[in-house]
């Protein structure tokens, strides 16, 4: 796709860029913690690291000219980053940085599972939700990204979701699984130190319960102009509930229960109305009663209307399996849709709010077999709108339901938005370096790919900022 030069200015590091928060979730059962043991009775586990190391950084491009944005990738199954710029050639990506999360002080050395992530709106900062590392004192980690020093290490509490900077930068908001709270972090980025101030308990919420609302953890969240966010509830679908939240009040102003928004996963604003998309995702189970939703299983997306509060698209097929993220390419006229489990998708128009196209899979591996087909996850368009990356996860999956969450490969696929084809996948930590001892050794992790962020480095022509809100 390419963009009109006429259109509106994208400069990155301006205070016009906008927040990230990448849509998606669990959309599990459960989301389990993983296997606390570290994988040092690895014959050599430097063999896995040893082209992906922040000292030697491979294929490095010989022109800055030609890095234009970075692609941020998380293997929260390994607790490592992976940085990667466009290269020379067509559909080319350069690998130039690793961070290795446990190799930083005051982050726990295993088990922290970096999750999710946002940056602020001048990209200068990226946030990591770390849904194991809460309950060992990391449970958001900011990263300063030019430098890529980590600046904060945030006590959010057990199974930090999402955490993702407000429209000022002034505070983060963080949905936390465990402690069933959304928490609000001040985030002084000039001093760069950041605090707990402030939490809401959603059941201790009067006004949740008056919805009828018993179960259910903050998943994930994002602004909807009106000076409020929106929290999907899981993360079962038989969890999923909407909860509002007033900023102004930091209190929760409304809240839907599953009986009329079963919303469990993402979360995403219109560009320019005053509406709001969300997902409902369930895996099938082959072993419930045929017939029933638990083996038929759910892919559905809604859209609230965020000025009238009232629900415009009341569940509308994503003609998949445990429907998931998703996010709008650069010109603001498709919401690209996927479901994880059957690894396809389809392509929404929001003026219409009605389903225009198909996408036949986010991963190469497609099959009927789902031991054979790949896990999509998260996704997020490049700034110029030629490319969706999209992580895939690996054959270990450390959260979500593993019969959706299961993939052959490991790490991120890029797929051309015009012609709606895979044209790479790209594999960090290759899965082949890893043979079936390795894989049914519980103390050996094994790369687990799930959140994804593009921060711009150069001025892009485009119609809305890279990520939300907009």
């Amino acid at each position: 796709m390419e963009l009109d030069p006429t259109r509106r200015t994208f400069l990155a590091g301006s205070a016009t860029a906008g927040v990230i928060a990448v849509a998606g979730c669990t959309g599990g059962e459960e989301d389990p913690e993983p296997d606390p043991d570290e994988d040092e009775d690895h014959d050599d586990p430097d063999d896995h690291d040893d082209e992906h190391t922040d000292e030697e950084p491979d294929d490095e491009p010989d022109d800055d000219a030609t890095a234009q944005y970075e692609i941020w990738a998380l293997d929260q199954g390994r607790d490592n980053i992976h940085i990667y710029e466009p290269g020379d050639g067509d559909d080319e990506f350069d690998h130039v940085e690793e961070i290795d999360v446990n190799g930083f002080e005051d982050v726990p050395d295993e088990g922290v599972v970096p999750h999710m992530m946002d940056f602020s709106s001048d990209y200068e900062y990226a946030a990591i939700a770390c849904t194991a590392g809460g309950g060992q004192g990391a449970g958001t980690l900011v990263f300063r990204t030019e430098d890529r020093e980590l600046v904060g290490v945030i006590d959010t509490g057990p199974g930090s979701h999402m955490a993702s900077f407000d429209p000022s930068d002034e505070y983060l908001h963080v949905d936390v699984m465990g402690d069933r709270k959304i928490v609000r972090v001040d985030a002084d980025l000039e001093d760069e130190t950041f605090e707990v101030v402030d939490y809401i308990e959603i059941h201790e919420s009067d006004v949740v319960a008056e919805a009828g609302i018993d179960s259910g953890e903050p998943i994930c969240h994002q602004y909807d102009g009106h000076g409020r966010t929106l929290h999907t509830l899981g993360p079962s679908y038989h969890d999923g509930a909407l909860v509002i939240v007033d900023h102004d009040e930091f209190a929760v102003e409304r809240a839907y229960s599953g009986d009329e928004l079963p919303t469990n996963c993402g979360t995403m604003p219109h560009p320019t109305e005053d509406k709001f998309y969300l997902t409902a995702g369930l895996p099938s189970d082959p072993d419930a009663e045929e017939g029933t939703l638990e083996y038929e299983g759910v892919g559905d997306y809604y859209v609230y209307d965020t000025a009238e509060d009232e629900i415009l698209v009341d569940g509308e097929s994503t003609d998949g399996i445990d429907a998931h993220g998703f996010w709008f390419t650069p010109d603001g006229e498709e919401l690209w849709v996927l479901n994880r489990e059957t690894n396809d998708g389809v392509i929404v128009d929001p003026e219409t709010d009605e389903v225009i196209e198909e996408i036949d899979a986010y991963g190469e591996h497609q099959s009927d077999d789902p031991d054979e087909r790949d896990a999509p996850d998260i996704m997020w368009a490049s700034p110029d709108g030629e490319y969706m990356f999209v992580t895939l996860r690996g054959p270990e999956p450390v959260s979500g339901d593993p019969h959706a969450a299961t993939g052959v490969i490991p790490g991120f696929s890029v797929l051309d938005v015009e012609s709606r084809e895979i044209v790479d996948v790209i594999e960090p930590d290759p899965i082949a370096d890893y043979d079936d001892e390795d894989l049914e050794d519980e103390s050996i992790h094994t790369p687990d790919f799930h959140g994804i962020g593009v921060r711009p480095t150069a001025e892009f022509d485009s119609e809305i900022p890279n990520s939300p809100p907009f």
